[in-house]
């Protein structure tokens, strides 16, 4: 999933699988004027930064097919 925002400040790439969390993260962070791209698990994560340049990612550690520490492993 991708969700991008038309604001033109820092940009955010949320990986998390849980929608409520992830819905409620980029609300206040697309109201605090930051562009945020989220994805559901850690191998669309890990492609999207390798495809694209992030500002920040934030990223949870309990995702499927991909955990975060290991898509922390992976860009290393």
């Amino acid at each position: 999933m991708l969700t991008s925002a038309s604001a033109v400040g820092p940009k955010i790439l949320l990986v998390e699988d849980e929608e409520k969390i992830a819905d409620f993260v980029i609300r206040g962070l697309k109201k605090a004027g930051y562009q945020v791209e989220h994805m559901l698990d850690g191998v669309s994560g890990l492609k999207s930064i390798f495809k694209n340049h992030y500002d920040l990612v934030l990223l949870d550690i309990m995702l499927p097919k991909l955990n975060g520490l290991e898509l922390l492993q992976q860009l290393r």
